[in-house]
């Protein structure tokens, strides 16, 4: 097994290629070059072993660099979201309390190999702390350990596996878990990761996974989608990629079936921050299908009472000021996710949305997620939220934010098709059109965004 040590990765694959850019191809020998200089710089600034260090990692070779010099330290990351306001940094480092803050680049001037004797950091010690997308409600930094990171590695590499011609894209921020875990899973395997600087641009991405044959991506549906809507020319995957793992918010079974069509090699994936992004993912056999694969290797999973619990090394030892006891863990040690599922007939984990999320309306119980897929399923609805108002007689109303194409939009229809296919307690009853669902910065609909939103606009469906 490999350690997770970009200078051992030097030592034993010096000639690799590590990160790949625009302008030049990064071999393990040459990043550690520049991950000893970011060494060098760190102990000038009185870091020490197991101070916590807070950065704000963009998609760029400094990033990295400062992210593997963290990793040799025994340093916890803290990792601040590019994103965050001025308000919402204060808050986290509040919290999280770093001895130091990264916020130059990596220094130009050379190094001495002192630092390539650092002795091995233990896998216990916390490798990063990552917050979560604050979609269980506020948003938390989960301490996740170096044993967590391999385990997922190992896990990863089981379903999949890895070729020597991999190349990973990095289309997120290192900040989130699904980004940092692509780093990460790298590393460990002395694999490459191609980067893809600033915001996700659909056209950007295609040009970059064609100009450096990426075999594997990591994105979000909504980032999916925009990838297959561009025209002019329409994209399709080259013959280098082997697998598009789909994540991080609902697959609709709409876009499974476009991206099908295509030819994108797709695996849905089922995750979280606090186990190191995936937990189930499919197999090569089950690309395309309903579901979110099987649990990975190393990785138990339950369902009790409609809650999916997850046991396993690649789980966090803790948020931040907590340890493993009490809320979110069981007595037995399973982590509780707060999202609802089942189990397919062939094994795989259907999610169906949050425990938080679900609307009670009239003594009944009603998935937002389920009604969501529905009405992706219905002529001229792109993409649609749903989600509960107060009601004096039922105590929630459901209701729904759409995207529609008005060119094949027909209310009418929808309600004629809604009659005869969904249960009438899950019927939206009021609904409102907007230009496009508002997004957090982990690519999921943010609800407390289009309730805001559609306060005004809600008409009778």
């Amino acid at each position: 097994m490999h350690e997770l040590s970009v200078l051992a990765a030097a030592s034993e694959a010096p000639t690799r290629d590590c990160l790949i850019t625009d302008d030049k191809v990064w071999s393990y020998a040459d990043i550690a070059t520049r991950v000893r200089t970011a060494l060098s710089s760190l102990r000038a600034q009185g870091v020490q072993l197991g101070d916590r260090v807070a950065l704000a990692p963009n998609v760029d070779v400094d990033s990295i660099v400062w992210l593997y010099a963290l990793f040799e330290l025994g340093c916890p990351a803290v990792l601040l979201h590019p994103r965050l306001t001025d308000r919402e940094r204060a808050v986290v480092l509040g919290e999280a309390q770093p001895t130091h803050l990264i916020t130059e680049p990596v220094p130009d001037n050379s190094a001495s190999d002192e630092a390539s004797t650092l002795p091995p950091t233990p896998d216990e010690r916390t490798l990063a702390i990552v917050y979560t997308s604050g979609s269980g409600g506020r948003t938390r930094g989960a301490r996740l350990s170096r044993r967590s990171f391999i385990a997922s590695e190992a896990a990863h590499a089981a379903n999949l596996g890895w070729l020597p011609e991999d190349r990973w894209l990095l289309g997120m921020p290192p900040a989130h878990v699904g980004g940092l875990s692509i780093v990460t899973r790298s590393l460990v395997a002395r694999s490459c990761v191609v980067l893809s600087p600033g915001t996700f641009d659909p056209r950007e991405a295609a040009r970059v996974m064609a100009q450096h044959r990426v075999t594997l991506i990591s994105v979000v549906p909504t980032m999916l989608r925009r990838l297959l809507a561009l025209e002019e020319p329409a994209w399709t995957p080259g013959r280098d990629l082997r697998a598009a793992l789909v994540g991080g918010a609902p697959f609709s079974d709409s876009l499974r079936e476009l991206a099908a069509k295509r030819n994108v090699p797709t695996l849905a994936t089922y995750g979280s921050t606090e186990a190191c992004s995936q937990i189930t993912t499919q197999s090569r056999e089950q690309s395309g299908t309903r579901g979110s694969g099987a649990p990975l290797l190393g990785i138990e999973l339950q369902i009790r009472g409609g809650e999916i619990q997850v046991r396993g090394d690649v789980l966090m030892d803790g948020y931040l000021g907590h340890d493993r006891s009490g809320a979110p863990w069981t007595p037995g040690g399973w982590f509780r996710t707060g999202d609802l599922g089942s189990f397919l007939a062939d094994g795989q984990l259907f999610v169906q949305g949050r425990v938080d999320d679900l609307i009670v309306t009239g003594g009944e119980n009603v998935a937002p997620q389920e009604v969501e897929a529905w009405l992706e399923t219905v002529p001229g609805i792109m993409s649609a939220c749903v989600f509960s108002l107060p009601h004096d007689e039922w105590g929630e109303e459901v209701v729904a934010a759409l995207v529609t194409d008005s060119t094949r939009y027909n209310a009418g229809s929808v309600r004629h098709q809604m009659t005869n296919e969904l249960a009438a307690h899950k019927h939206p009853k009021r609904i409102c059109v907007l230009d496009g669902l508002p997004l957090n910065r982990s690519g999921k609909v943010d609800r407390a965004a289009v309730k805001e939103q559609c306060a005004s606009q809600l008409r009778p469906i």
